[in-house]
C-alpha cells in the first residue's frame, strides 16, 4: 500500500474512534478501518457516503479520515468482501429492498472497475521468455519463415471501408477534443497534405481515403450498429445519464442536508452538454433509442424534483441540445409537464432577469416547432401569463443591454406562443392584447420582423387593430406595397400580404387618409391579370372582397 507507482485508487481510512448515536445514515468505525467511496465530494470538508467491510452504507465525517491510495487488487479483494456480507443478509424473496439495490451498484461498480484496471495492464512492461540457446537457431529461422510468410500475404493492399475511416474521424476526436465535424476536417486535410509526400503506390491508398471521407457524414445504411456503440462518446453518455438517473432516486440529496453533491452533478451536466454539442449526432440519437428514450423521461422528472437552480438551468441547456439533435425529444418534452412548469417558473419568478431570459429562450425553442400542447398547459399558459409576457415587452424601460435582451426574448416567446392557435376566435394572445391600450414596442418590432402571422392574426379583428397608430400601418402599406411588386408569382408569400391588406383596410382607419391608395389599386390589378400566379384562386377571392366592400374605392 506504500508502494505509490502502482497505487492509483482512493479509498479513505480511519484517523480516529467515531461514534454517532444521532442518525441512523452515517456509520460508527475503529481507527484504521477502511472505507470504498461510494460518492465523493469535491471540497473534501462534510461528509462522504462510503461502504465498510460489512457491506454496510453510510457517511463518514471527513476530518476524522484519510485518503489512502491503494493497488487494484486491493481494491477488488475489498469489493468483494462486501458483496459477500452484503449478500448474506439479501432477503431472496425481495428485489426492490435497499439491500438488493446496494448489491446490484455493488456488482456494477465491480466490473467497471475490473474494466477499469483492464486498460492500466496495457502499461505494464512485456515480458520476455528465456529461449533455450540449443534452439535458438532453430526458433530464429521459424521466425524468419513466418515473417517472409506474414509479409508476401501483406503485399496485397487492404480494402479500406467507411467503417475503418469513422473509426480514424472518432480517434482524432478523441485525442484532440476537437467537434466530431471539426474532426473529419482533420483528417481530410492531413490525407490531403500527406498525398504530396508519398509515392505512388502509397498514393493511391490515400486517394481512397480521401474519397471516403468526401461522403461523409456516413448514413445508418452505411456504418455497422457496433461503430456507434463502440465510440467513446456512446459509452460515456450512457455512463452520464446512469449517474443522473441514480441523482434522480436518491433521496437523501434533496432531503439530507448533511450532504451536497451538486458538484458532482453539475459537472456531469456539463460534460452531458459538451458531447451533445461536439459528439456525432448518430452517436447521441442511437443511445437515446437503446433504452426507448426513458433517459428522456429521466431527466424530466429530475428536472421537477430538484429545487437547485444551477442543475435545472444545466438541464436545460441539455434539452436545448436534445431538441436540436432529435424531434421525438421535442415530442416528449411539449407532452409532459415540463413547459407548464416553465410557464409557472416565469410568473412566480419576476426578479430573476437571467431565469426569466432562459426560460423564455427553451420555451421559445418547443414552441417554435409548432406542435399542439396538452391541454392541461393552458392552465398555466392563459391570458394572465399572455398579460405577464406583455407587460415585460412593454413596461420594461430598456436600462440596459440585459433589459433589451429580456425584450427580444419575450417577443419571441409571444411570436412562438401564437403558433397554438390556427383559430382567431380561440386565441389566447389576441384576448391578452385586446386588455391594453397599447403594444407599442410589439407593434414596431412586429413591423421590423415582418411577422406576417402575428401581423394578420393582430389586424383581424378591429379592437386589437387599433393598438397600431396611424403612422405604423402607413408604414405597413409601403411594404405591403413593395412586396406585392417584388414577390415572385409562383411563390405562396404573396397571399400573406394580400390577406394582410385586406385586414388593413377592413378593420384600421386606413381608408381615413388613403395613404398611396392608388399605387395600392394598381397592385391588385396587376395581380388580377397575373395568369402565372401558383395561388391565383386565393389571390382573386381575396381582391374580391375588397372590391365588394369598397367599390367606390376600388375600381
Amino acid at each position: 500500500m506504500n508502494d505509490t507507482s502502482e497505487s492509483n485508487y482512493e479509498m479513505l481510512q480511519a484517523l480516529y474512534d467515531y461514534k454517532d448515536t444521532s442518525s441512523e445514515r452515517t456509520l460508527d468505525f475503529k481507527m484504521n478501518d477502511e472505507f470504498f467511496i461510494y460518492r465523493d465530494v469535491a471540497d473534501k470538508k462534510s461528509w462522504c457516503l462510503v461502504i465498510n467491510h460489512t457491506g454496510d452504507l453510510g457517511y463518514v465525517p471527513y476530518n476524522y479520515v484519510k485518503t489512502i491510495y491503494v493497488k487494484d487488487t486491493h481494491v477488488l479483494k475489498f469489493l468483494e468482501n462486501c458483496l459477500l456480507a452484503v449478500h448474506q443478509k439479501l432477503d431472496v424473496n425481495d428485489n426492490c429492498s435497499d439491500k438488493f439495490k446496494l448489491y446490484e451498484s455493488l456488482l456494477r461498480r465491480q466490473k467497471k472497475f475490473k474494466q477499469k484496471s483492464s486498460f492500466n495492464t496495457l502499461d505494464t512492461p512485456i515480458q520476455c521468455k528465456t529461449v533455450d540457446k540449443g534452439n535458438q537457431s532453430e526458433t530464429y529461422e521459424q521466425t524468419l519463415n513466418e515473417t517472409g510468410n506474414s509479409l508476401s500475404v501483406s503485399k496485397k493492399p487492404k480494402e479500406i471501408t467507411i467503417p475503418d475511416i469513422y473509426e480514424v474521424v472518432q480517434q482524432v476526436r478523441n485525442h484532440t477534443g476537437l467537434s466530431y465535424n471539426f474532426s473529419q476536417i482533420a483528417v481530410s486535410v492531413v490525407i490531403q497534405y500527406l498525398s504530396d509526400l508519398v509515392d505512388e503506390s502509397a498514393k493511391s491508398s490515400l486517394n481512397s481515403v480521401r474519397e471516403i471521407i468526401d461522403t461523409f457524414p456516413p448514413t445508418s445504411a452505411t456504418l455497422p450498429v457496433e461503430c456507434l456503440e463502440n465510440t467513446k462518446d456512446g459509452k460515456c453518455m450512457q455512463q452520464l445519464l446512469e449517474y443522473l438517473t441514480a441523482a434522480k432516486e436518491d433521496s437523501q440529496q434533496r432531503s439530507w442536508q448533511i450532504f451536497d453533491d451538486h458538484v458532482q452533478i453539475e459537472e456531469c451536466l456539463i460534460e452531458l452538454t459538451s458531447i451533445l454539442k461536439n459528439a456525432d449526432p448518430m452517436v447521441i440519437n442511437h443511445v437515446l433509442k437503446i433504452d426507448q428514450y426513458t433517459s428522456i423521461n429521466n431527466l424530466l422528472e429530475y428536472y421537477q424534483m430538484e429545487l437547485r437552480w444551477v442543475i435545472q438551468k444545466h438541464l436545460l441547456n441539455i434539452f436545448s441540445e436534445l431538441c436540436k439533435l432529435n424531434f421525438v425529444v421535442v415530442d416528449i418534452i411539449i407532452n409532459s409537464i415540463l413547459p407548464m412548469e416553465l410557464a409557472r417558473d416565469m410568473q412566480n419568478n419576476k426578479e430573476d432577469l437571467n431565469k426569466q431570459v432562459i426560460l423564455s429562450e427553451f420555451l421559445t425553442l418547443i414552441l417554435s416547432v409548432g406542435e399542439t400542447l396538452p391541454i392541461s398547459c393552458f392552465e398555466y399558459m392563459n391570458v394572465d401569463f399572455v398579460t405577464k409576457i406583455l407587460s415585460d415587452i412593454e413596461d420594461n424601460e430598456l436600462k440596459s443591454s440585459d433589459d433589451e435582451k429580456k425584450t427580444e426574448c419575450m417577443i419571441n416567446l409571444l411570436l412562438s406562443y401564437n403558433l397554438q392557435f390556427p383559430k382567431i376566435e380561440s386565441n389566447i394572445t389576441l384576448k391578452g392584447l385586446a386588455q391594453r391600450d397599447n403594444a407599442k414596442v410589439l407593434t414596431e418590432n412586429l413591423l421590423i420582423l415582418l411577422n406576417t402571422e402575428m401581423l394578420n392574426d393582430i389586424l383581424a379583428d378591429s379592437k386589437t387593430a387599433k393598438l397600431f397608430y396611424v403612422n405604423d400601418i402607413e408604414v405597413l402599406v409601403d411594404i405591403i406595397i413593395r412586396q406585392l411588386l417584388n414577390i415572385p408569382s409562383d411563390e405562396m408569400a404573396r397571399t400573406s400580404y394580400l390577406e394582410l391588406c385586406k385586414n388593413v383596410i377592413f378593420n384600421t382607419e386606413y381608408l381615413d387618409r388613403r395613404h398611396k391608395l392608388s399605387d395600392l389599386n394598381n397592385c391588385l390589378q396587376e395581380i388580377l391579370v397575373d395568369d402565372s400566379s401558383c395561388t391565383k384562386d386565393q389571390d382573386v377571392c381575396i381582391i374580391k372582397e375588397i372590391y365588394l366592400k369598397y367599390p367606390e374605392l376600388f375600381k
